[in-house]
């Protein structure tokens, strides 16, 4: 943590980083961390990764839209799942992309936005091209170097997205300075702050644990080493681009940059414009067309003033939209089975197959929400392991059941017969009477279904999905294809458990 430096107003450096941690950008915070890859094993953080996710359906819909696009799938494969995202096109890529998204629905949150807007489409469009940098330069992962450059500026965004609710006086001392100073001034911000926002962004990544790169880059290395030298050519070739793709300065940065690069100076300037292209169409495609329209590209005349000013907010779908559950999509079912069955060629950690099979049953067969349970140890209790869908994090937390004591209950049922159920609560179902009062209490009278997994013919724990949250009506056809999900699950956990032999 940073020491003490007072403000103006006598507000500490130290106390807007914890008033951001704490009271204004938490689930920003938490985010990040787990895109940043906290967890200390690759497979862990892939799973956890997954899993974060599938919990938003605004970023799983947006991903994928990201997955498909030319600049990071440039092989055109066709993903339309999370997993295979990871699987496809990395951990670390699928990682970059989701900082992105998860950046951009923070600092856009606030409707008075228009101080940023233009700075986050710049630092957007420098991580495409410092992507870009790094991979020519056979950089060891060219998505920690994208990563750094989005979030150079991440003190800036942070401020004038929330100075507003911590310290207005604050906001409008800055704005008085920047319009009564010249444009040379160094660092106004110090002026009329106390501190810098390079400062802030120093102070936040090192408490939010996000990127060494970019202690690096904001400790003012310069360019002694490559990958900060990428950072920094990267927001340069976006500022030169201001001065138009046909200016002196941007025609001698590129030929600076191609004897950097050891590349034709004609290939080099296709290369950045593509790059501006792309991260103008990716920002649109997201949902921010706004934002996508304060990128220079080559064939769009900017108005440093006017690029927004007038226009409509951008439409960011919201999470969680009540209206938007997730229907039963055969061709999607097949996809995910599909990837399913080439995952486990390649050995992969448990955690992300299980992943990849909630993720069929909840966007492919269209369930609202669905867990894993496992048994403990001692086989006397049922608790939730993974979760997806609407009401996930309450799910998770109740989900957890006393197994053994009499008289039995419908999961003893399941596990002990390794069977596949459908729960419908009326006279006609006999297993009705087996959902006890304590399954009710969390659980409702909804119907479900739920079926054990078995390794080696010990049952280990089951599957569960309904669709209580929308209402909607259980049928034939979802409890088939629910069926065929779990016995996938079953069939490659016990082939993962022979070849450990």
């Amino acid at each position: 943590m940073p020491a003490e430096k007072m403000t103006p107003s006598g507000l500490s450096l130290e106390y807007w980083t914890k008033q951001l941690t704490q009271m204004e950008m938490p689930a920003f915070a938490h985010t990040a961390r787990i895109i940043a890859g906290e967890a200390s094993h690759r497979e862990s953080s892939a799973s956890r990764l997954a899993k974060l996710i599938l919990q938003d359906p605004s970023m799983t819909i947006r991903l994928l839209k990201m997955a498909n696009s030319t600049f990071f799938n440039p092989m055109r494969k066709n993903i339309n799942t999370v997993t295979r995202a990871i699987v496809l096109l990395g951990f670390k890529t699928v990682r970059s992309m989701c900082m992105s998204i998860a950046i951009m629905d923070t600092m856009l949150e606030d409707r008075n936005k228009e101080p940023i807007m233009r700075e986050f489409a710049d630092s957007f469009h420098a991580a495409i091209q410092s992507r870009t940098i790094a991979a020519q330069r056979k950089d060891k992962s060219p998505e920690e170097v994208f990563i750094a450059t989005l979030l150079l500026h991440l003190g800036k965004f942070s401020f004038w997205t929330f100075a507003n609710k911590i310290d207005k006086d604050a906001m409008h001392r800055l704005q008085q300075t920047l319009s009564s100073t010249d444009e040379d001034t160094a660092d106004p911000e110090t002026q009329a702050l106390g501190f810098s926002f390079r400062e802030l962004s120093a102070a936040l990544n090192d408490e939010w644990h996000l990127s060494s790169l970019l202690d690096a880059v904001l400790s003012g290395k310069e360019n002694a080493d490559p990958r900060v030298h990428s950072v920094s050519l990267a927001h340069e070739i976006v500022q030169t681009a201001r001065n138009g793709w046909n200016s002196p300065q941007m025609k001698q940065l590129i030929k600076r940059l191609a004897e950097t690069l050891y590349m034709p100076v004609d290939s080099v300037e296709k290369v950045l414009q593509k790059n501006a292209e792309c991260a103008s169409t990716t920002l649109a495609k997201l949902g921010a067309k706004n934002l996508s329209m304060h990128i220079a590209t080559p064939d769009r005349e900017h108005h440093e003033t006017q690029a927004g000013s007038s226009a409509k907010h951008d439409s960011i779908p919201a999470a969680n939209n009540p209206e938007s559950f997730p229907k039963p999509d055969r061709a999607l079912q097949l996809q995910i089975l599909s990837d399913i069955i080439q995952l486990i060629e390649q050995k992969p950690d448990i955690n992300l197959l299980l992943e990849m099979v909630l993720e069929g049953l909840h966007r492919g067969v269209g369930m609202d929400r669905a867990l894993f349970a496992l048994m403990s140890p001692d086989k006397r209790r049922l608790k939730a392991k993974y979760t997806i869908g609407w009401d996930h994090r309450l799910l998770s937390q109740s989900f957890h059941f006393e197994l053994g004591a009499r008289p039995l209950n419908i999961f003893d049922v399941a596990l002990s017969k390794q069977a596949s159920l459908w729960i419908q609560h009326d006279n006609k179902n006999p297993l009705a009477e087996l959902v006890n009062d304590a399954i009710r209490k969390i659980l409702g009278d909804t119907p479900f279904f739920v079926m054990a997994i078995a390794v080696k013919g010990k049952p280990i724990g089951l599957f569960y999905a309904d669709r209580r949250p929308s209402k909607r009506q259980l049928d034939e056809e979802s409890f088939s294809s629910f069926q065929l999900f779990c016995k996938q699950a079953t069939l490659c956990l016990n082939q993962l458990k022979n070849s450990k032999r």
